[in-house]
């Protein structure tokens, strides 16, 4: 059931998501006044707080020391993503299906709309030529190896010389030093594509980071979408209206940022350039090595004049649970239900980010099969193993799913290898350049009239009836290893 979008009224930003969550669930949120250092501190609060708590919460650290020993000013956002309902809540979609709903409302695409500077609360603090100062910012270290702050909830944003359409992608930057931003775009990505059309043409690259802003629009613009198509235009879809955007200070008034985010980092990617970049925690929870990569000269730092910094931990629910999850859960529904329609629905677990699993209504045995060989193509590497149940099986449920997995497969018949797939840069598995082995497994009962064993159970009223609450008070709403379909309404509950 959709969840009531208590901000479709209001201008989409960070502050009126937060306003209403404080106010719908406040237990949601926590304040943490206490002074903490950028340097790993931080970091630990949060992967405590994801280990430890039934239901991490939104943290906002309101006074983060940086690396460079000054007490920011700015309050640094983390765990944003970190919760399934937290995001559906963000959106107005429903627990369940909401990759799936993200990704059909993103298809009905609408354009951005254009304001000025002065109707840009991005624009009420700009800095540029030598007041240009990226250290300033309360960016973290995250992993032991990391060599310094690193921007991870930034989108990169670039524009394809030939056809002007943006793009944008969460990719890695680490705050080297004032005016220097080392960035991953990775090779095979969008903005991998844009810097060597750039670069192929004899020119430097405009580039802008921008930090912070409504989740729904962190939701939209993460879309994989075909190349090059507009993530301005994506994210319109999703909100159900015009993103606003407004030109940027330094790259010309045809390089459109986001006018409500909280910060907007503007620069120069040199042609032919490259310098040391990495090591990093990345999202698969290893340490992408350090690399030769490209470089941004920042030429102006905007940004709100009360703005918050967004971090996350990489490879932690945040991605899983969030931004990484849901992009692919809508991306391989969408090829996965042409080729077999018997799907109802797909989740991508925040326990692995190389897992999918799929729901479907059987009706022959081949069509797991088909289901599986569809996701695999349609994720094209970020998926390496795919597994398929039967619709009695909770696949939100870690238990259930590892349940159906031993009881309902048999690896002689149900397990398929596909040997040489495509993988990501990152994959540590990879047996060459952006190869490795994917595989799925068929975890499916047979498809009637074959028979199999009954599965136990309680008469369904009896279980409706039962309250726990009514026996146990202040029970556990959760069970460990799946994640909650309901918010915990207090702190002590």
């Amino acid at each position: 059931m959709p969840i009531s979008c208590f901000w479709r009224s209001t201008v989409k930003d960070f502050r009126t998501f937060l306003s209403g969550l404080e106010e719908h669930y406040p237990a949601q949120v926590v304040h943490i006044e206490k002074e903490v250092s950028a340097r790993w501190e931080a970091a630990a609060i949060a992967v405590k707080t994801q280990k430890a708590m039934r239901e991490a919460p939104l943290l906002v650290f309101h006074r983060v020391r940086t690396v460079d020993g000054e007490v920011s000013p700015w309050p640094v956002v983390m765990n944003l993503f970190a919760s399934r309902q937290r995001c559906a809540f963000a959106v107005g979609g429903s627990f369940e299906r909401l990759g799936c709903e993200m990704h059909e409302r993103r298809a009905k695409r609408v354009a951005p709309v254009i304001v000025d500077h002065a109707a840009a609360p991005v624009k009420e603090v700009v800095a540029t030529g030598d007041a240009v100062n990226a250290r300033e910012l309360p960016a973290l270290v995250h992993a032991g190896w990391d060599p310094g702050p690193y921007i991870p909830l930034g989108f990169l944003t670039t524009y394809d010389p030939e056809s002007g359409i943006d793009n944008c992608a969460l990719q890695r930057g680490w705050i080297f030093d004032r005016q220097e931003i080392r960035i991953f775009p990775n090779h095979s990505s969008h903005n991998g594509q844009n810097l060597r059309k750039w670069e192929d043409r004899g020119e430097h690259m405009r580039v802008a980071y921008w930090v912070g802003h409504h989740p729904a629009v962190y939701l939209g613009a993460g879309v994989k979408l075909r190349y090059p198509e507009s993530h301005w235009d994506a994210t319109g879809g999703l909100l159900g209206e015009p993103l606003r955007l407004v030109p940027s200070e330094t790259l010309g008034d045809d390089f459109m940022v986001p006018a409500d985010a909280e910060f907007v980092i503007e620069g120069i990617v040199p042609r032919g350039k490259r310098k040391p970049e990495g090591p990093f925690g990345e999202y698969t929870r290893y340490f992408g090595g350090q690399r030769l990569n490209p470089y941004m000269e920042v030429t102006c730092i905007s940004h709100r004049k009360d703005p918050f910094w967004f971090s996350l931990i990489c490879g932690g629910p945040d991605e899983g649970f969030g931004l990484g999850g849901l992009r692919r859960e809508g991306a391989v529904y969408e090829v996965v239900s042409r080729v077999a329609p018997e799907v109802t629905n797909v989740y991508r677990p925040g326990s692995s980010p190389n897992h999918m699993y799929i729901q479907m209504h059987k009706t022959n045995d081949a069509q797991p099969r088909m289901a599986i060989l569809a996701a695999l193509a349609a994720a094209s590497g970020s998926v390496k193993h795919v597994f398929v149940f039967d619709e009695d099986v909770d696949i939100f449920d870690e238990q259930e799913v590892l349940w159906a997995i031993g009881s309902r497969s048999d690896w002689e018949k149900d397990l398929i290898i596909v040997p040489n797939s495509p993988t990501t840069d990152l994959d540590p598995t990879a047996t060459g350049p952006r190869l490795g082995t994917s595989a799925g497994v068929d975890c499916t009962k047979p498809a009637a009239p074959a028979l199999y064993e009954q599965r136990s159970f309680i008469p369904p009223e009896v279980m409706a009836e039962v309250q726990l609450e009514d026996y146990i008070p202040n029970a556990p709403h959760r069970v460990p290893g799946s994640q909650t379909r309901d918010f915990i309404s207090t702190a002590g509950e």
